[in-house]
């Protein structure tokens, strides 16, 4: 067992190595799980404060995803009577086409403010009493583009002759933040990838194809109340660390981490030359 992909899953049998993963030493602010949250929860109407420790209540390594094939067909015949038939029905895939290397299952306990009240009034008014000049100074000319673009009509005339109507929701300020009360706890999935070396562009398939291949398979809810699931599953990509002296030419663990942050995943880098 010398490979990479070995030597860290002997690494992760210790649940602090598991913890330092998620909650690296120097990342006091939590940063890696706050990203790793956001990338399953969208913030919508809630903002994150602040983070506490996550809590792992499942670990489990080398995990398939197996996507059964999905098949349609259809048979319809004219004469002498019209008959028309449609069926779908699934083939279990053999063998798994995607592997995840540590999959983690956690509470993570996070310190919320809403960002918005809830509506407290509805008012409307009449594009048709309005001349053009009046629109653009209440409201813009990008906010009259805006509405041409929604609408389909061709120029303000058209707005006005279809009777078009403004709508002002009006929301109460939201509630001051008490960081007394309860913290609470979101269910998060990361899904763990281990990389034996800075192949970004085969890296970021895996990734997508992975990651593409879990949320077809997993079963979630539509929301939560602060906003929309995004996915089934964070996603964390492991990459050996690069040398004290690395060369010059080569990638850095920054650029690294913004390729895939630019993806919606997070990279980290392990130094296993002391294991």
């Amino acid at each position: 067992m010398n490979g990479f992909a070995d030597r860290l899953m002997i690494r992760y049998q210790d649940p602090v190595k598991v913890d330092e993963l998620l909650v690296p030493l120097e990342d006091a602010g939590m940063t890696r799980v706050r990203t790793l949250l956001a990338a399953v929860y969208e913030p919508g109407v809630l903002e994150v404060r602040s983070t506490g420790a996550p809590l792992v209540t499942g670990r489990h390594f080398q995990v398939p995803i197996t996507v059964p094939l999905t098949v349609r067909g259809s048979w319809e015949k004219v004469l002498p009577a019209a008959e028309r038939a449609r069926t779908d029905f699934e083939i279990p895939s053999t063998t798994p086409a995607h592997w995840i290397d540590l999959a983690l299952d956690m509470f993570v306990p996070t310190q919320v403010a809403p960002t918005s009240g809830a509506l407290e009034a509805i008012g409307s008014e009449a594009v048709a009493r309005l001349t053009e000049d009046d629109f653009v100074a209440k409201f813009g000319r990008t906010g009259l583009d805006e509405l041409l673009r929604l609408t389909g009509a061709a120029d303000f005339g058209e707005l006005q002759a279809n009777s078009a109507r403004l709508y002002e929701l009006r929301y109460a300020e939201p509630a001051p933040f008490d960081p007394a009360a309860p913290a609470r706890r979101f269910r998060l999935r990361v899904s763990v990838l281990f990389f034996a070396d800075f192949d970004l562009a085969a890296a970021l398939r895996r990734l997508v194809s992975s990651r593409h291949a879990l949320d077809q398979v997993s079963a979630r809810p539509d929301a939560y109340d602060g906003g929309e699931l995004l996915a089934a599953s964070a996603w964390l990509a492991v990459f050996p660390a690069p040398p004290q002296t690395p060369d010059p030419a080569s990638v850095t663990e920054e650029q690294v981490s913004d390729v895939l942050a630019a993806e919606g995943f997070v990279a980290a880098f392990e130094d296993l030359s002391t294991q």
